[in-house]
């Protein structure tokens, strides 16, 4: 059963989680117009807002996801016209990749959303509970992590 303090339901939840957040972002995204986006392009976006160009591998450890994982989520961003790859002056085995003008133009609604949901989600939370829950979250993807075949 499913109740608050059955600890043996974490997955679940956070897959459920996982899944209303989701559901929210493509909403949103919708409303503002934008329907080829999905919220995994959401990390590559943030990054890349973030820190601006980035190599393919400097990506892929940012976001935590593996390198052929982000190829594939860069392939189409790239296709869609939000990014696009170029050669590392300095390692040509190495690729950068560059936000395009239609890329750097969803930075705005990506803030909005990613802040209308953080609102959403703690709602009625309070500052204590959310210490104490992202810090079990941390403790729970650490244990995972390290039990990983092919730790990240």
């Amino acid at each position: 059963m499913n109740t608050p303090s059955n600890s043996g339901a974490i997955i679940a939840l956070a897959a459920s989680i996982r899944e209303l957040a989701n559901t929210y972002i493509l909403n949103a995204l919708s409303r503002h117009g934008v329907g080829d986006l999905l919220p995994a392009h959401g990390a590559v976006l943030h990054a890349l807002f973030e820190a601006g160009p980035l190599k393919m591998n400097e990506l892929a450890e940012r976001i935590k996801r593996k390198k052929n994982t982000v190829t594939g989520l860069i392939s189409t961003l790239e296709s869609r016209g939000y990014c696009r790859r170029e050669p590392d002056p300095q390692d040509a085995r190495s690729q950068i990749v560059l936000l395009t003008e239609k890329g750097e133009a969803i930075r705005r609604i990506q803030e909005e959303i990613s802040a209308d949901l953080l609102q959403v989600v703690w709602g009625d939370v309070g500052e204590a509970e959310k210490a104490a829950c992202t810090q079990t979250l941390h403790k729970v993807l650490r244990n995972l992590q390290q039990n990983e075949p092919n730790n990240i």
